[in-house]
């Protein structure tokens, strides 16, 4: 209940303890004055105005003893008029002082009226003849007889009378005296208990208070301060005193907890985020070991198809020269045997004569001449096959010029993601940059030498065009010469027909043997411009097979570049 009060409730609760005991304090101490006040003013108007008023009776007493000694000295009657007035008064004054102290003495009623009674008595009768005669008398001698008597027989019972009175005078006096050391005490232990009071309920409520403070405050603050050393060096898993409290400290322990609930978090946080740049550090890792394998698996199959793609170059330039010797060579052949077949055609007409004679040398020429343009024919045909085959390794060495570019191409992209990623990593990208920068001019370097390959590929399919061309005129006129030998073959076995028209076939021969000639000198100028076309390719493929090397060897630096930044 107490630690659910706030702080001003608190400080209040024990200032209103400490009032209490004040006020008890003051109202035990008011209590007391009172009553002492109240037996001060008892004793005031009670024994100590009774006893003022039985000093005056006393004094009137004395009064009336004074006047009758004036009446005893009166030598007139005046004087003693004067006298008895006198004495008349005291003896009325005497009476009103005895009353009023009777009244505030009641105790001691009994013994003041019989103080009046005996003052009446002393008046009346004891001396009241000696007082008459006093108050009667003017004559000297008279009076000192009167006086004589007066100091011998009223003076003792006058004395004693006030004697009486001053010892009652005394009696009550003491009597005031014990009351006023008896009230004198009872301040004392009035203002030693209230004293005893303030400062017990002063030490009693400090003694709570520092209870309070220590056990109530100080020490759930205390608590709350350790709590905020242990939040300071992240340990959050404590349990924080005090939540409970709907006081000042209540609420500073709820802001604790709060506290260190929302710095738990920002360290979760924080721990998270951590974790997540660990975790894209090392996925970042992963990403660059990833691309520079891919990047290394797609260049490392680029480079070596391009190094196969130069290798086929080669092997086809090689083949391609091949061909073209094969085809010179049987260009020869053929350039051989159509001047024997020119040869044999001259002998026929020169001979034209002697046919019959000869008519089966004739026949066996003609069938020679035959199986030569048979031969001549598929020699002819391979060549033309040959060069077919030239012109689709041509058109391959296009379709590897196409894939080569695609692959600078790619190689270009990639140098662009290379040097985009680069420039993400920052510094420790650079030397990356750079690496990518060489990738891309050797992808331009590529590109352009695959361009110019591809010129050469172009003048290759155009020669071989015209070789195909110059082919097709040889096989035409082999065709020719199979006809005509057929034809020769014809008149031997019609030889009996016209030996003119045997003339005419053989001049259409030598027609036939003067172009074959000349077809077979353009296949072999084509064969040569070939050979010199392949051997171009195979130098370019050489070249082509260096720079595969070459980028094999960047794409290596490139990848171990990434991996030493990852």
């Amino acid at each position: 209940m107490f630690k659910n009060l706030p702080l001003i409730a608190k400080i209040a609760s024990l200032l209103l303890l400490l009032g209490v005991f004040a006020a008890g304090g003051v109202l035990f101490a008011g209590t007391k004055m009172q009553t002492i006040d109240h037996a001060y003013g008892e004793a005031l108007e009670g024994p100590s105005r009774a006893t003022l008023l039985l000093a005056r009776a006393n004094r009137f007493v004395v009064q009336y003893g004074q006047a009758v000694y004036r009446s005893l000295s009166a030598t007139d009657a005046e004087a003693n008029a004067a006298a008895i007035a006198t004495q008349e008064a005291a003896i009325e004054r005497f009476g009103k002082m005895i009353d009023a102290a009777a009244e505030r003495l009641p105790e001691a009623k009994q013994s003041i009226e019989a103080l009046r009674g005996r003052f009446q008595q002393f008046v009346t009768v004891n001396c009241g003849d000696v007082v008459q005669r006093a108050n009667a008398s003017t004559d000297a001698q008279s009076n000192l007889s009167i006086a004589a008597e007066w100091n011998a027989s009223c003076m003792p019972l006058l004395e004693t009378l006030t004697q009486d009175i001053a010892a009652l005078i005394d009696e009550k006096v003491a009597a005031l005296d014990a009351l006023e050391d008896g009230l004198h005490a009872e301040t004392a232990r009035t203002i030693t208990l209230v004293y005893s009071l303030l400062f017990g309920g002063l030490v009693v409520v400090l003694g709570i208070a520092v209870f309070a403070t220590r056990f109530g405050i100080v020490k759930p603050i205390d608590g709350i301060r350790s709590t905020l050393e242990s939040l300071a060096k992240n340990q959050f898993n404590l349990t924080i005193a005090g939540t409970d409290r709907k006081d000042e400290i209540g609420k500073m322990a709820v802001a604790a907890e709060e506290l260190r609930g929302a710095l738990e978090a920002a360290d979760r946080a924080r721990e998270e985020a951590r974790l997540a740049d660990l975790r894209a550090a090392e996925r970042l890792k992963e990403e660059r070991a990833a691309i520079a394998a891919d990047f290394e698996t797609k260049m490392g199959a680029l480079a070596q198809a391009l190094a196969n793609s130069s290798s086929e170059v080669s092997q086809a330039a090689r083949n391609l020269s091949a061909s073209a010797e094969e085809t010179s060579r049987q260009a020869v052949a053929v350039s051989s045997a159509a001047e024997e077949a020119s040869n044999n055609v001259q002998t026929v007409a020169a001979a034209t004569e002697e046919l019959t004679s000869s008519i089966g040398e004739i026949g066996s020429q003609v069938s020679r001449a035959a199986d030569m343009a048979v031969d001549g024919s598929q020699e002819v045909n391979r060549t033309a096959s040959d060069i077919r085959e030239l012109s689709e390794a041509a058109a391959k060495i296009g379709e590897v010029v196409k894939l080569i570019t695609d692959i600078a191409s790619q190689t270009n992209l990639l140098a662009l993601n290379a040097t985009i990623e680069a420039a993400r990593a920052g510094d420790a990208g650079k030397g990356f940059a750079v690496v990518a920068q060489e990738v891309k001019q050797l992808a331009e370097q590529t590109a352009r030498a695959t361009q110019e390959i591809g010129h050469k590929v172009a003048d290759i399919q155009k020669a071989t065009g015209r070789t195909v061309g110059s082919i097709e005129t040889i096989v035409g006129t082999i065709s020719q010469i199979r006809e005509a030998t057929a034809m020769i073959a014809s008149a031997v076995e019609e030889q009996t027909a016209t030996t003119r028209e045997i003339a005419a076939n053989t001049n259409m021969a030598a027609d036939g043997t003067g172009a074959v000639n000349d077809n077979i000198a353009g296949v072999g100028r084509a064969a040569e411009m070939t050979g010199a076309a392949s051997t171009q390719l195979s130098s370019l493929s050489s070249s082509l097979s260096d720079q595969a090397d070459e980028m094999q060897r960047r794409v290596d630096e490139i990848v171990r570049s990434l991996r030493a930044s990852g």
